[in-house]
């Protein structure tokens, strides 16, 4: 019996000891391992948010002030409250994005205005302001796109069109009317041609 005890007794305690080792090992470990992030939920909040870009020259390309700036970590995505999009480029017209809601994504290159949306285009090169009212606008800053499916009031001077869809090239100056258009087009006035004297 006792070479049993001094046999058993020794185990005993070795099997102690190392789950005890292994316990705290793991409790060890759990607390220097950094806990996963959710990446929908938001690292940074601010009131009054001024977002600013710039080219390469130093020179201010667009700004967004918004009354409230969420950012969420995943696709590096940031949410804004009442937001006022401003671009500008040497020759082309100054365009103001007007929304309730948007959300851009990837660096602020791409950025979509839910809700109701109202895009300017300055007046330019004799043309009168451009004024768009809809709503699920996509402005793509890096191609100088704005374009939606929904349906969008357009209005140019005395010219005025509805549509469902449209999308608005910067670089073009063009604008696309997709489908279901009805317009009223006032032609601007010619200067009446002069006859020479006999």
């Amino acid at each position: 019996m006792r070479s049993l005890t001094t046999w058993v007794l020794p185990l005993l305690l070795l099997l102690l000891v190392g789950s005890l080792i292994w316990a705290l090992s793991r409790v060890a470990t759990n607390l220097t391992v950094p806990q996963r992030l959710d990446l929908n939920a938001p690292d940074l909040i601010a009131d009054e948010g001024v977002l600013r870009r710039y080219d390469e020259a130093g020179v201010k390309r667009s700004q967004l002030l918004a009354s409230r700036v969420t950012h969420v970590p995943l696709q590096d995505t940031m949410l804004y409250e009442k937001p006022v999009l401003t671009q500008t480029e040497a020759s082309k017209p100054t365009i103001v994005v007007i929304g309730t809601r948007a959300k851009s994504i990837h660096k602020g290159s791409e950025t979509w205005f839910y809700d109701a949306t109202q895009l300017r285009r300055a007046p330019f090169e004799g043309n009168p302001e451009l004024i768009i009212n809809g709503r699920d606008i996509w402005i793509d800053g890096q191609a100088e796109l704005a374009k939606s499916d929904q349906f969008v009031t357009a209005d140019m001077g005395k010219n005025h069109a509805e549509a469902v869809g449209f999308i608005a090239n910067n670089k073009l100056q063009t604008l696309e009317l997709k489908s279901q258009v009805k317009m009223t087009y006032v032609p601007t006035p010619r200067p009446a041609a002069v006859r020479p004297a006999h």
